[in-house]
């Protein structure tokens, strides 16, 4: 038999990595940074275990809507109020909170939030070159609201994200881009994914559209302006072919939570009008630095002949997004949600404050030295904006419910476990403890102060929706539902509710109409005020049950 020598090498195997993969992994090094910071930010906020009422209002409303799908019934009308369609994000979070639970969905939302940070480098980085995309990435990931939309489990993330989308769409559809028709076709349907996600980027459409045009603005404007209304066109089409689709139902809603607002006008939109100092320092608070560094890459733009031509316009448009939401705020007098909103466009500002940043070494041409200091700007200024911004998320995250509230929740707790009971929970805690404390109680047992679609007795209706009919704001010949104050008065006086409690209210008008009928019927009694707000009961649907009247030891 043959004798076989093995030679094994002397010393330790060294991994040896070309130049050219070093070449082409390194530029995408800083970019990696930048997203572990967003998620270190972001990650220390979700290790809060109670849903805000936003949190559990959507989730809830997913839950339901999958058991409507799978065991049939009416509709719970989220459509009617909701701002943003019930069937996109709601769904998606009742999913996730099933495999995860609430930590899962907020996971979901930095999933989205990492990837709006991603598309923005991508986005700046064809617009003004590597530099820039990395430091506007690096400018969105270090503010305080981008960390609070990473950790909050609401639609604004997803819907973030789908902008984000559109606007990568359409910064890639010169006509010296491979596959630019397909960029081109897909920005319409991204634009409309997002709308439908959430009603308020409708505000952004026409920055995204404009950033297509600007990408064949050097052919001349008619050129653009072609495409401009091109885009716009299919846009609507598309958006009107939807709300067609989705019924008039949905119309209401897109009107009522977006198009048609008006301040204090229902319970879901604040009841005071906010004060003008109030809503630019707020909007400076959170983007100031921002805003002005986009003001100053657009002034140092229009000093260059160059740059004025090739991109000026795109400056205006990134600049304009990033006051939308103060401008609209300052119009409606409330900064309802404008903290959310405000991160949207001040992820396209974000690209042209990257222009100024990386200005200085695109001017430093002589001296390696000369370019090695002006490029440390970029670091340096993300480094510093983060700092400054980052500390703020504390203050705009949308936290629990106050401990108040939740004294008075465990107090009425007991009263909700009644079988076919029917409950009234003012604000944005309802969906929101019933979600937390894991109660069985479906959607047609449980209804807020913002939205009733209450059944005439004798007219055919039912609480399930399962019956089409028409629906009045008042009692009317051949109406089989009441809606608005009148479908509350009609239900309170008929008994309909076994309990109503104003824990959570807005603080509205109709609130105030709300109690005042609950006051002057006798079949209600009051229960306890614990929270500051009064709960009472429908006394004979709880006699059997052995339950007092009053919660001892309940006060304001």
């Amino acid at each position: 038999m043959a004798d076989y020598v093995i030679t094994v090498p002397a010393g330790p195997a060294v991994l040896r990595v070309s130049p050219a993969v070093i070449r082409r992994w390194a530029p995408w090094v800083p970019v990696a940074i930048v997203l572990c910071a967003q998620a270190i930010l972001t990650a220390r906020l979700i290790h809060l275990s109670t849903a805000s009422g936003d949190e559990g209002r959507y989730i809830y409303a997913g839950h339901q809507l999958i058991h409507e799908l799978w065991h049939g019934g009416g509709s719970p009308y989220y459509e009617t109020y909701f701002s943003g369609a019930p069937v996109i994000y709601p769904v998606l979070a009742a999913l996730a909170d099933h495999v995860g639970g609430l930590v899962a969905v907020r996971l979901a939302s930095l999933a989205f939030m990492l990837t709006a940070t991603s598309l923005l480098f991508g986005a700046g980085r064809r617009l003004f070159g590597y530099r820039a995309g990395v430091a506007a990435a690096g400018l969105f990931a270090g503010l305080g609201l981008t960390d609070d939309l990473g950790a909050l489990a609401t639609h604004d993330a997803l819907a973030l994200m789908l902008t984000a989308a559109a606007a990568y769409c359409a910064v890639r559809t010169p006509d010296n881009e491979p596959h630019a028709s397909r960029w081109l076709m897909a920005v319409p349907v991204m634009l409309v994914a997002a709308n439908a996600t959430k009603y308020a980027t409708l505000l952004f459409d026409p920055i995204v559209i404009g950033l297509a045009s600007a990408q064949v603005a050097g052919e001349g404007w008619r050129r653009a302006a072609h495409r401009a209304v091109a885009l716009g066109a299919t846009t609507v089409t598309l958006l009107g072919l939807a709300a067609f689709l989705a019924g008039q139902a949905y119309v209401n809603g897109i009107l009522f939570s977006t198009l048609a607002r008006q301040t204090g006008a229902s319970a879901v939109f604040a009841a005071q009008r906010v004060p003008v100092r109030t809503i630019v320092a707020d909007s400076w608070d959170w983007v100031g630095l921002v805003i002005v560094l986009a003001a100053g890459a657009l002034a140092a733009a229009l000093t260059v002949r160059q740059e004025r031509r090739r991109s000026g316009l795109l400056l205006i448009l990134l600049l304009a997004a990033g006051v939308l939401v103060t401008v609209e705020s300052l119009r409606l007098h409330t900064v309802e949600s404008m903290r959310k909103h405000d991160d949207i466009g001040i992820w396209f500002t974000c690209m042209a404050a990257g222009y100024l940043l990386a200005r200085p070494g695109a001017l430093a041409l002589r001296g390696r030295a000369a370019r090695a200091a002006a490029a440390a700007l970029v670091p340096l200024g993300v480094v510093l904006s983060g700092a400054y911004y980052s500390p703020s998320a504390h203050s705009t995250y949308e936290a629990a419910t106050s401990a108040r509230r939740m004294a008075a929740f465990a107090a009425i707790k007991p009263y909700l476990e009644l079988p076919p009971g029917r409950y009234l929970i003012g604000g944005l805690d309802n969906e929101q403890m019933i979600y937390t404390d894991g109660l069985g109680i479906p959607w047609y047992r449980l209804f807020d102060d913002i939205y009733i679609k209450y059944p005439v007795p004798g007219r055919g209706g039912d609480s399930h929706g399962q019956v089409q009919g028409p629906a009045c704001t008042r009692l009317l010949p051949g109406c089989m539902y009441l809606e608005g104050m009148a479908g509350f008065r009609a239900a309170i006086r008929a008994h309909w509710f076994s309990l109503i409690s104003m824990v959570g209210t807005h603080g509205t008008r109709q609130d105030a109409q709300l109690e005042a009928v609950v006051r002057h019927d006798p079949g209600y009694v009051l229960l306890t005020q614990l929270g500051g707000a009064p709960t009472w009961i429908y006394l004979p649907d709880y006699r059997h049950r052995g339950r007092t009247a009053r919660v001892r030891g309940s006060g304001a």
